[in-house]
């Protein structure tokens, strides 16, 4: 999906509008399943009903039940700067094509929310996608952290 810098900041305008800072799930990424679909799908947490769709959708959502994504604490940002970084990420991956296996909602949350454009649902087939052992996108880190030197700074590690 391609938006336009229009959709882009109408995309911002409607994250700040959901954010509930107070929320256990402000900030932090998130999964869950759509039966009978096997996949796990990915976004960062908006408020305790809103989650900000990192996949096809590239919009904040309506759903309750989610799931934290586990493993992470020690290396994820703090829920401020994961919300500054999900609007930093619009403008830069709105116009990537997104596919199941080489760019999807978990390479683009976990890169928002840890600094790491990795999927574990590709990993088994990287080679097959053009991604690195572990499951990364070999091109988002840099290409990210490049566009937030330029207008953030602070939001790179």
């Amino acid at each position: 999906m391609s938006l336009s810098i229009e959709q882009i900041e109408k995309r911002i305008k409607e994250v700040e509008r959901f954010v509930v800072p107070s929320s256990s799930r402000y900030g932090r990424l998130l999964n869950w399943q759509n039966p009978p679909d096997p996949f796990w799908h990915y976004g960062i947490g908006l408020s305790d009903t809103h989650i900000f769709d990192t996949g096809r959708g590239l919009c904040p959502f309506e759903r309750k039940e989610a799931k934290f994504v586990v493993g992470i604490d020690c290396i994820a940002f703090e829920p401020e700067q994961t919300i500054e970084r999900l609007k930093q990420a619009l403008y830069v991956f709105a116009d990537w094509e997104y596919t199941v296996p080489g760019w999807n909602c978990e390479h683009f949350g976990q890169l928002i929310a840890t600094d790491r454009p990795r999927c574990y649902q590709s990993r088994p087939i990287w080679w097959l996608c053009n991604l690195t052992t572990k499951g990364d996108h070999k091109t988002a880190h840099q290409v990210f952290r490049d566009y937030l030197k330029k207008v953030d700074p602070s939001l790179n590690r």
